[in-house]
C-alpha cells in the first residue's frame, strides 16, 4: 500500500469516526430535547425557558449526576428545576421578554397586523431586539450557571457585554442557533425532536466553556497581581 493510500484510508477513517460521533449524539438531544420541552412547559412556556435550559446545562456539566439509576438523576433534575425557577428567570428573565415581545412584533409585521408607521424602522428594529435579547439571555444563563451567587446586575452587564468579551463564541452560538431554525423550517421533525436539546448543548460547549475560559483567566489575572 502506498503512503497516499494510507493517508486517504486514515482521513476516510476519521471522516466515519466523526460522522459516528455525532449520529450518537442523536438520541441524547432527542432525550434533552424532550426534557427541556417539559421543564419549560412546567413554568407556563415563558417562565420555564431560563430554569429549563440552567437546569440542563448544569446536567451536561456533570452537576446532576445520580449516584444510584436513572430514577435518582430525574429527581435530581426536578430538585434542580424548582432550585433555578427564581434565580435563572432573575438573570435571563428581562432579556427573554424583551426577546419575545419583539418577536412577537416581527411575527405581527409579517402578518400585516401593525400599522404604517412601523415600516420600516420599527420593525428593523424588532428584529435586531429579538436576536440581540436572545444572545444575551443565553449569555446570562451560562454565567449564572458558573457564577450563581454573582448577583443580577452583575450578570445582566456580562451578558450585554458578551458580544464584545466574548466575538467567537457569539458568532458561534448565533449561526448553530440560525442554521438550526433555517433546517428545522425545511425538516420541520427536526424542531421538535431536537431543537431544545442542540440548543442547550451548544450553550454549554459554545457559550459555558468560553465564560469559563474567560472567568479563570480574570482569576489568574487577579491573583497575580495581589
Amino acid at each position: 500500500m502506498t503512503p497516499g493510500a494510507v493517508e486517504h484510508d486514515t482521513g476516510g477513517h476519521a471522516a466515519v469516526s466523526g460522522i459516528m460521533a455525532v449520529l450518537a449524539w442523536v438520541p441524547r438531544l432527542v432525550a434533552l430535547h424532550l426534557m427541556w420541552v417539559l421543564l419549560v412547559l412546567l413554568g407556563a412556556m415563558v417562565g420555564g425557558i431560563a430554569p429549563a435550559t440552567a437546569t440542563l446545562v448544569a446536567l451536561l456539566r456533570g452537576e446532576l449526576e445520580a449516584a444510584d439509576g436513572g430514577s435518582s438523576r430525574t429527581a435530581a433534575v426536578l430538585r434542580r428545576y424548582r432550585e433555578e425557577l427564581v434565580p435563572a428567570n432573575r438573570a435571563a428573565g428581562p432579556f427573554l421578554l424583551i426577546a419575545l415581545t419583539a418577536a412577537l412584533n416581527v411575527a405581527l409585521g409579517v402578518a400585516g397586523a401593525l400599522p404604517v408607521w412601523f415600516f420600516p424602522a420599527g420593525f428593523t428594529v424588532s428584529i435586531l431586539l429579538a436576536v440581540g435579547m436572545t444572545i444575551a439571555a443565553f449569555h446570562a444563563i451560562a454565567l449564572h450557571v458558573l457564577r450563581p451567587s454573582a448577583p443580577g446586575p452583575t450578570i445582566w452587564r456580562g451578558a450585554l457585554a458578551g458580544v464584545v468579551l466574548l466575538p467567537v463564541a457569539t458568532g458561534s452560538f448565533t449561526i448553530t442557533v440560525l442554521a438550526m431554525l433555517l433546517i428545522s423550517v425545511v425538516i420541520q421533525p427536526l424542531a421538535l425532536l431536537a431543537g431544545g436539546g442542540i440548543l442547550v448543548a451548544v450553550t454549554t460547549s459554545v457559550l459555558v466553556r468560553a465564560w469559563q475560559s474567560r472567568l479563570d483567566d480574570a482569576l489568574l489575572a487577579a491573583s497575580g497581581t495581589r
